[in-house]
């Protein structure tokens, strides 16, 4: 099968923060999987260097648009990186091969008349003498009457054009800003209005949020976008007459996810639209819930303009993690930067509580002392405990080697079944619920080591002792497939105590060989640690 996983594309605008990584974890959890089911998977994702958000940022900061784009896609790579994401491509919407593409497919969308010229009328501030960029232009949202910017309501998520806006302001001198007449060119997403709805129709495993956006947006009728924007910073339009304007950023952005694929597949000579459109390929996006709109309308309806008329897509759509009951807040400076955690924590503990915690359906949130409680319930006394008193016992007693043992024909088959209910769940997006399955084949891992007693019986009866580690020691070779997609570091441990061969998605059993050295794999974590750094966080020292 043919897999494209496409994470969300953070803008360079500022340092991640944990509730951006939570939306994005099921992404790379995905990817995993289906890299041990065999498929041909590209994982791919990258830095948003164009739009508002970028050029105000590159403003505060004192340098300019690209300098910020180079400084923070460092910083993510970086970010990524140490917390285990496997990303087979992390492209720049700066570089001249996304530029070049999204020329070509601008031309072939105007071409084809799915994107056509308009005299239209623009949001001008005078005391700035300027045209006033999305971001630059507040008021009221139209439709609840909340706090929203000139494209989109941070209360409702509707996304909206500058001239709805009610009670209009320039962000930067609280002016209230004139209407002035320019061309631009649009996009017809009108005319897909039947596509979008078929293609809704006919997918499986979208969230109830995205359905019931995408449902509204279809309900009150697709109207047609802006293509270009009156910037000075990015993609340049390949048409006469627009020199002084630039592809507005959510058009151009989208085709991140194609052009990061071609790119991809450029040394394997491989078709792209294989993996969009394949009889046998699936799509998942995975990104935040005020991302819907873009991933279910808008960008489904691009791909049918250029002929990708059937994908397979699959929507994660999370909704937000919260930290210690409130949002986050970069400007608030409420927030747990991705660079803290990682280097003061174990990083597959961070990705265990957030896969447990994934904003599946609901807000959650992120409290110090309930991750430092699970932490070493779960990792440290539950797995970690189970992994290593087996490993040890049988070093210690056993000559260091997995003992003579036949599988129990029933666990055996517990365990296969494991293999397709947790694989279902990571393809619908249950996370939370497939490691509680995980974690039972823990907890009877555990169990069979305490009621089967091997340190009493490798005195009384060794063949029984033998017997009870080699059904253990399977176990553990089996959980180190299924929490790979999880927290790939620790079983990546593992497979080096056990000298597993690559894990694959399916029941293994190791009847030999020697057990390498073992160490520790969770720290246990003082509770009071938790006060310190709520102390930290309200003291705004992150």
């Amino acid at each position: 099968m043919k897999i494209i996983v496409g994470n969300a594309w953070p803008y360079a605008n500022g340092p991640l923060h944990l509730g951006r990584i939570a939306v994005l974890l099921p992404g790379d959890i995905i990817a995993r999987y289906h890299r041990l089911m065999g498929d041909e998977v590209i994982f791919l994702s990258g830095t948003d260097c164009h739009g508002t958000p970028v050029t105000m940022k590159a403003k505060e900061d004192g340098i300019t648009p690209l300098e910020a784009t180079i400084k923070y896609h460092n910083e993510f790579e970086k970010c990524f990186k140490s917390l285990g994401f496997s990303f087979d491509i992390f492209a720049k919407t700066s570089s001249k091969y996304h530029k070049d593409r999204v020329s070509e497919f601008i031309l072939e969308l105007y071409n084809k008349e799915y994107i056509y010229e308009k005299k239209v009328k623009q949001t001008y501030c005078e005391t700035c003498n300027e045209f006033l960029l999305d971001r630059y232009i507040e008021g009221k949202c139209p439709r609840c009457g909340g706090y929203a910017t000139g494209d989109q309501c941070e209360i409702c998520s509707e996304i909206i054009e500058a001239d709805e806006l009610l009670e209009k302001k320039c962000k930067t001198c609280k002016s209230e800003p004139k209407d002035k007449e320019t061309n631009h060119l649009f996009f017809t997403l009108s005319k897909f209005e039947k596509d979008v709805k078929r293609l809704a129709i006919e997918q499986q495993g979208w969230r109830d949020n995205a359905q019931k956006i995408v449902n509204r947006y279809l309900d009150e009728g697709l109207r047609d976008r802006a293509v270009t924007r009156d910037l000075n910073w990015g993609v340049d339009v390949p048409l006469e007459g627009y020199e002084d304007k630039k592809i507005f950023v959510w058009i151009e952005a989208v085709m991140g996810y194609l052009t990061a694929s071609m790119e991809c597949l450029q040394e394997k000579e491989e078709d792209f639209k294989e993996y969009w459109q394949g009889e046998d390929s699936r799509v998942y996006f995975v990104h935040g819930k005020d991302n819907i709109p873009f991933h279910t309308v808008i960008f489904p309806a691009i791909l049918v303009g250029l002929d990708i008329k059937n994908p397979n897509l699959r929507i994660i759509s999370s909704e937000y993690l919260k930290l210690e009951g409130k949002s986050f807040s970069a400007v608030k400076n409420w927030a747990i930067w991705a660079d803290y955690i990682v280097e003061n924590y174990n990083a597959d503990s961070v990705r265990y509580y957030l896969a447990l915690k994934s904003p599946e359906v609901r807000d959650t949130d992120f409290t110090w002392r309930d991750f430092i409680n699970t932490i070493n319930t779960d990792l440290l006394s539950s797995f970690g405990n189970f992994v290593n008193r087996t490993l040890i016992f049988s070093k210690k007693n056993l000559n260091s080697r997995i003992p003579n043992g036949t599988m129990n024909k029933k666990l055996q088959d517990e365990i296969l079944n494991l293999y397709f209910d947790v694989g279902d769940k990571i393809e619908e997006g249950k996370f939370k619920s497939a490691l509680e399955d995980i974690f039972y084949l823990i907890k009877k891992g555990n169990k069979i080591f305490d009621d089967e007693k091997p340190w009493i019986s490798i005195e009384k009866n060794r063949k029984q002792c033998c017997q009870t580690i080699y059904t253990c020691i399977q176990i553990i070779v089996n959980l180190t497939n299924l929490l790979y997609p999880f927290m790939p570091f620790t079983c990546e441990k593992i497979a080096e105590f056990l000298k597993l061969e690559e894990p694959i998605w399916s029941f293994v059993e190791k009847k030999e060989g020697l057990i390498g050295e073992v160490e520790v794999l969770f720290e246990r974590i003082d509770k009071k640690k938790s006060i310190e750094e709520l102390k930290r966080l309200k003291e705004k020292k992150f």
